[in-house]
């Protein structure tokens, strides 16, 4: 063999097959999360529901659940660095078992709100610590294929939980304890990962408010999607009671639109390789702004066509999440790409607080179709910022 041939089976190829490993168990974990993000939320607002909670109060304790983003996300460029992925997203899955733990023992929306308040950082934390891990295990050439396969194994993972609802219901001890099970899925994958470290030369560039400019279009996408997303986690099964649907029909809702987003990242994956990615994002926002329409006729819908309606909004939503996230891969590297994985994921937390308390106050001013009026006009503040990025680079070019 030549020399200068490397080894197919030398350090180099163990390197890649230990590397694969890795992103196996950190897709797979954040799998598990997905999973608990759409379990977790829908069942806590129908407990909420079933005690004759109003809409508002039922979005602000949503909403509290999101808030906890802002003691994480500050702190996990240092502790990503300091301690490894692989640690840092058990400790927040032993957090959120804690907190759905003494949730279970004592329902009352006041009680619940500094419960939700650590469930949401131990999400947080696991979250963007899982979004750090993938993209900086991808490169350039393959960060679209790589991303769009994450996109699909966290959708079954999301879609799996309001499914998994509907069979548990929301009445006793059994539900929560089914979190348990959730939290072995999430940790056990991370035993594979624990000797990674996201280690990068240097400081970051700049100070964190300071990504929000430098990459606007993702940063203010993902607060966008929050809003949208933690809405209906919050909301839209509330929204299937308030329209004469059965509890487990309206908690299937959101598992339908998880199933979309399965599918829809290979058409992701496939047209980010062959157009401007930024333009891409104004048109799926676009198709989930039309998609919306569709809200106030679910009840009119039978079950196949209602279904193929949510399958086909999940996956609009899909792609507007992995997009921005493929941009803010494409824009960082080195030490400032956790630095701005973390901006990425406060501005989900962000919209996640201010989307659900919205929602709530929308819902319970026009009993049930204030939130179709909310989503559409989540949409409808988002597109022209794509829109207009992809218009001045074509005329800078």
């Amino acid at each position: 063999m030549d020399p200068q041939t490397p080894d197919p089976a030398g350090p180099g190829a163990l390197t890649r097959q230990r590397n694969l490993a890795n992103l196996c168990a950190v897709i797979i974990s954040m799998a598990g999360i997905a999973m608990l993000h759409g379990y977790s939320g829908q069942l806590l607002s129908v407990v909420l529901e079933d005690h004759g909670v109003n809409g508002s109060l039922i979005g602000l304790s949503g909403a509290m659940q999101m808030a906890g983003v802002f003691v994480a996300i500050p702190l996990l460029p240092w502790l990503i660095r300091r301690f490894g992925p692989a640690r840092l997203m058990m400790a927040g899955a032993a957090l959120a078992l804690f907190s759905i733990a003494a949730l279970s023992q004592w329902v009352d929306v006041w009680f619940w709100f500094p419960l939700r308040f650590a469930f949401g950082a131990a999400q947080s934390t696991m979250w963007t610590t899982g979004e750090t891990w993938v993209n900086h295990s991808s490169d350039d050439r393959g960060r679209g294929r790589t991303v769009s396969i994450f996109m699909s194994v966290v959708a079954m993972g999301y879609a799996s939980g309001p499914f998994l609802l509907g069979e548990l219901g929301s009445e006793g001890l059994l539900p929560f304890a089914a979190v348990g099970v959730i939290v072995g899925i999430i940790v056990l994958p991370l035993i594979v990962g624990l000797k990674v470290r996201i280690v990068s030369e240097g400081r970051p560039s700049v100070r964190l408010h300071q990504y929000l400019r430098l990459a606007p279009v993702p940063m203010f996408s993902n607060l966008m999607f929050g809003a949208i997303g933690s809405s209906f986690i919050a909301l839209l099964a509330v929204y299937g009671l308030r329209m004469g649907m059965g509890a487990a029909d309206a908690a299937r809702m959101l598992g339908w639109m998880g199933w979309g987003g399965v599918f829809m990242p290979l058409l992701v994956a496939y047209l980010a390789a062959r157009m401007d990615r930024t333009l891409l994002l104004a048109v799926f926002v676009g198709a989930g702004a039309l998609a919306t329409l569709g809200l106030p006729w679910i009840t009119e819908m039978g079950p196949v066509m209602l279904a193929a309606y949510l399958m086909l909004f999940g996956g609009m939503r899909s792609a507007h999440y992995g997009i921005a996230m493929i941009l803010v891969g494409d824009r960082f590297r080195g030490a400032d790409l956790p630095s701005a994985t973390a901006v990425f994921g406060l501005m989900f937390g962000t919209g996640s607080i201010m989307g659900p308390a919205l929602s709530g106050v929308a819902i319970d001013g026009w009993d049930p179709h204030g939130l179709f009026v909310a989503i559409l006009l989540f949409h409808l503040v988002l597109l022209p910022l794509p829109l207009i990025a992809w218009c001045r680079r074509r005329h800078t070019s």
